[in-house]
């Protein structure tokens, strides 16, 4: 992740604390909040992660022994103004850390071939069958979940309780190789043809999957130059395999019958979801 986009999430972590109105480790603006900064801790230095331990160990209220008649308030507010200017002070440091190291990336980054880290699959709901065959077969060519983003799976999408258009902004950046799930159900689908704008604004890489009866000829909107192919093509996804296996520097397989072997079996399950459709 570049260190400007990592200046940005911390930025929005300050600008949200400022939505907090109640001193209270109890109250849900806090709560989401605090849940934000951990997501976020763990995004950027990993979850075993020294910032993020550090997080963990704050006290937002009083824990001591309660003792009937004695009112503890003022203990509880205590320790979350204290643990709450610790965070918003951290973070503040890590920004301007970070900010030091801008100038440098940006010699780095001059190479116009920008580093792909992860795969956002847009898609309609109503195709998730195929998608899950979709996410099947890149883990099949040796991608993991964490390099995967799908919002219709748990695991690869959106957390409970986060903003849904907030996480799919965050997450096409230029960073992304974004797959287009096509079919009748994604021109119908407002959210499916808002990503479609928003990707190619902001991404670099994207390649439209088509999921038949969709033909070549019944693409529209942003990417109708953009080459791509059908879902159910043998060929086609052998094709795909390697430029999956080239932008993530994978390590390309030495047994083309294992891997084909694993595809058709995918490819199988794929036709009996088309004929039901």
């Amino acid at each position: 992740m570049k260190t400007s986009r990592k200046i940005e999430l911390l930025n929005r972590l300050l600008e949200k604390s400022k939505d907090i109105t109640n001193e209270s480790a109890n109250d849900s603006e806090f709560k989401s909040w605090k849940n934000l900064v951990e997501r976020t801790f763990i995004k950027l230095f990993d979850t075993e992660s020294i910032e993020v331990k550090q997080l963990n160990n704050l006290k937002f209220s009083y824990n001591g022994m309660q003792v009937s008649g004695i009112d503890y308030r003022p203990s509880h507010l205590e320790y979350y103004r204290r643990s709450f200017s610790t965070v918003i002070k951290s973070i503040m440091n890590y920004i301007e850390e970070f900010k030091d190291d801008v100038e440098e990336e940006i010699e780095i980054n001059q190479n116009p071939d920008s580093l792909i880290s992860k795969v956002f699959i847009s898609h309609s709901s109503l195709d998730k069958n195929i998608v899950e065959e979709l996410i099947d077969i890149l883990e099949t060519i040796g991608l993991n979940s964490t390099q995967i983003f799908c919002s219709s799976f748990e695991g690869y999408g959106i957390n409970f309780g986060e903003d849904f258009l907030d996480r799919i902004k965050e997450e096409l950046n230029s960073e992304v190789l974004v797959l287009f799930l096509l079919s009748n159900n994604f021109y119908s689908s407002p959210i499916s043809l808002c990503e479609m704008g928003a990707t190619w604004m902001k991404t670099n890489q994207h390649i439209p999957i088509l999921i038949p009866p969709m033909d070549f000829k019944d693409i529209k909107g942003v990417i109708p130059l953009t080459q791509g192919f059908k879902i159910n093509n043998p060929q086609s996804l052998s094709h795909f395999k390697s430029q999956i296996e080239e932008i993530f520097n994978l390590q390309k397989s030495s047994n083309n019958s294992t891997w084909e072997r694993k595809r058709d079996r995918i490819l199988n399950r794929i036709d009996k979801h088309l004929n039901g459709l």
